[in-house]
C-alpha cells in the first residue's frame, strides 16, 4: 500500500468509531477525503441512471432532434403507472440491483459472499412490486432464490445473458476495496453469478467489411469480466494518485482479448475525435445491428465518454447521455468513475440535491436511502476492510522480526 494511500485511510479511520456492522458509533458524519470520493461515486450512479433513463434506447439523432443537447433531468415516462406519474430524478431497474448489493455490504460492514447477496434479494424485494421498478429479469432470480436454488447457480437461468444488468451492481465493491483493484475484481466475478454465467456464446455477428466481404464472428458472454472491469476501475479511481488513463488501463486488464480489442477500438474513436460529437456516428455504426444493452458495448462507450471528459463528472455524464443506445448504463459507467476520481465536490450541487430528494418520492424502489446515506454506509464498510488489511499486514510484518 502506498504511503499516501495509507495516510488517507488511517485519517479516515481516526475520524470516528466503528462497530462490527460498519456503522458509525457517534460523532459528526464523515467529511474527509475518503468519504468525498465514495460519495462522489454513489452520487454519480444515481445521477447517471436518472439522467440517462428517459432516452434509453434512443439514437443520438433522436436525442438531438428532441432536446438539442440533453443537459437536464427529465421524467422517464416509461415509469408512469395508473395513479403514479414519473418524477424527475427517479432511477430504473439497474439501480435497484445496485441498492440490493450496497444494502448487503452495509449490513455486513464489508465484503460479502454471494449467499449474503442472495439473502438480501429475498428479504428486500416485495414480490407484489415486481414489474414496476424491479423487472422481469429480477423476477426470475427472486423466484429461483425463494425456491432454494443456490445463488451461484441462478444466473444461468436469468434473462438477457451478457447484458449490462449484471454489472450495474458492481460499483460498491470497488469502493469498499479502495485502492485494491484485484480484490474488487475477484468479488465482482463471484457476485455477478447471481445474474449471469461465464463463457457461453450469445449470438453470431455478421458484418460487411470495407472490401465488401461478409465476416461472421461468434460473440461470447463477457458480462462477468465486465463486472470485474467496473469494480476494479472504481477501486483504482479511489487511489490518491489515480488518473483517467490508469483507471481505463485497470478496466481493460480485466477483459478477455476479444472484448478488450472491442473497447480499445471505441477508445480509439475518442482519442482521435476533435470533439465529443464526432464519436457519435462512429460509435453508432460500430454497434449497428447489435443489442443496445450488451455489457462490453456499454463499457466501451462509458469509458470513451470518461476519457473525452478528462474524468470531469458533469461532462462525462452528459456525453454518455447524449451518445445514444443504452444511455443510462453508459452514464452510470462514465459518471460513476468520474465521480469516484474527482469526488462529490466536482458534481453540480443542484444535481446531487435533485436525486437525493427524488428517491423519497419513488413508491417502487427497494431502498429509500439516498446517495449520501448509502455512501456513509459504504464508507464505514471501507474503513472496516482497511482495518482488516492493516491487521493482516501487521501479522505478516511481525514474521520479518529477527
Amino acid at each position: 500500500m502506498r504511503d499516501s494511500t495509507r495516510t488517507w485511510l488511517v485519517i479516515a479511520l481516526l475520524s470516528g468509531g466503528v462497530v462490527s456492522y460498519g456503522q458509525q458509533t457517534g460523532g459528526k458524519p464523515p467529511n474527509d477525503r475518503l468519504f468525498k470520493h465514495i460519495y462522489g461515486a454513489v452520487a454519480g450512479a444515481y445521477i447517471g441512471n436518472s439522467m440517462g433513463a428517459p432516452v434509453e434506447g434512443w439514437t443520438w439523432e433522436r436525442i438531438e432532434k428532441t432536446y438539442g443537447f440533453l443537459d437536464k433531468f427529465v421524467p422517464d415516462v416509461r415509469a408512469n403507472r395508473p395513479g403514479v406519474v414519473a418524477q424527475v430524478g427517479w432511477t430504473e431497474d439497474g439501480m435497484e440491483r445496485y441498492k440490493l448489493l450496497a444494502s448487503a455490504v452495509i449490513k455486513k460492514g464489508g465484503r460479502i459472499s454471494i449467499e449474503e447477496l442472495g439473502r438480501e434479494w429475498v428479504e428486500k424485494i416485495d414480490p407484489t412490486r415486481i414489474g414496476f421498478r424491479i423487472g422481469a429479469q429480477d423476477r426470475v432470480i427472486y423466484d429461483l432464490l425463494k425456491a432454494g436454488i443456490p445463488p451461484y447457480e441462478v444466473g444461468r437461468y436469468a434473462l438477457w445473458p451478457g447484458f449490462m444488468g449484471t454489472s450495474k451492481m458492481m460499483q460498491p465493491l470497488g469502493l469498499i476495496s479502495a485502492c485494491r483493484p484485484d480484490v474488487a475484481a475477484k468479488d465482482a466475478l463471484d457476485l455477478g453469478r447471481i445474474k449471469d454465467a461465464q463463457g457461453r456464446p450469445l449470438w453470431r455477428n455478421d458484418k460487411q467489411g470495407d472490401d465488401g466481404r461478409f465476416r461472421s464472428t461468434l460473440i461470447y458472454n463477457s458480462a462477468l469480466e465486465n463486472c470485474a472491469a467496473i469494480a476494479a476501475a472504481t477501486a483504482e479511481a479511489m487511489r490518491p494518485n489515480a488518473t483517467v488513463d490508469s483507471v481505463i488501463a485497470v478496466a481493460l486488464a480485466q477483459l478477455p482479448p476479444g472484448s478488450r480489442k472491442e473497447v480499445e477500438t471505441v477508445l480509439g474513436f475518442a482519442k482521435n475525435a476533435k470533439d465529443w460529437k464526432e464519436i457519435r456516428p462512429l460509435y453508432q455504426k460500430f454497434y449497428e445491428g447489435t443489442p443496445v444493452s450488451n455489457a462490453i458495448d456499454i463499457l466501451a462507450g462509458g469509458l470513451a465518454c470518461f476519457k473525452l471528459a478528462d474524468g470531469q463528472p458533469r461532462l462525462a455524464t452528459l456525453y454518455a447521455t447524449n451518445l445514444g443506445r443504452d444511455t443510462d448504463c453508459k452514464a452510470y459507467v462514465a459518471g460513476g468513475l468520474a465521480g469516484t476520481l474527482r469526488g462529490i465536490d466536482a458534481w453540480p450541487p443542484e444535481w446531487v440535491e435533485l436525486v437525493e430528494k427524488a428517491v423519497l418520492t419513488d413508491p417502487y424502489t427497494v431502498d429509500k436511502r439516498n446517495a449520501r446515506q448509502i455512501a456513509e454506509g459504504l464508507y464505514w464498510a471501507a474503513i472496516k476492510e482497511m482495518r482488516t488489511v492493516k491487521s493482516q499486514t501487521g501479522e505478516l510484518e511481525s514474521l520479518l522480526a529477527k
